[in-house]
């Protein structure tokens, strides 16, 4: 329960109301650019326009890093 609570609070740190920029959410998932377009084309995270921006929903990501460390 701690871990996600940790997770909540690094999220809402780069988080507003409209969704998380392409950069931030590379950041807070430790990964480079390159490998969040990568897992965005291939449909791995989903994302939404917001203000003619293409954004990620923290639902997207906390989905996206559970898969993740499944895998792993």
């Amino acid at each position: 329960m701690l871990h996600n609570k940790a997770i909540r609070n690094k999220l809402r740190g780069c988080m507003n109301r409209s969704g998380t920029s392409l950069t931030e959410a590379a950041r807070f998932l430790g990964v480079d650019h390159g490998t969040l377009y990568n897992a965005l084309r291939t449909g791995q995270i989903s994302t939404t326009r917001r203000n003619g921006s293409n954004v990620i929903t923290q639902g997207a990501l906390m989905d996206y890093q559970a898969r993740m460390r499944q895998i792993l």
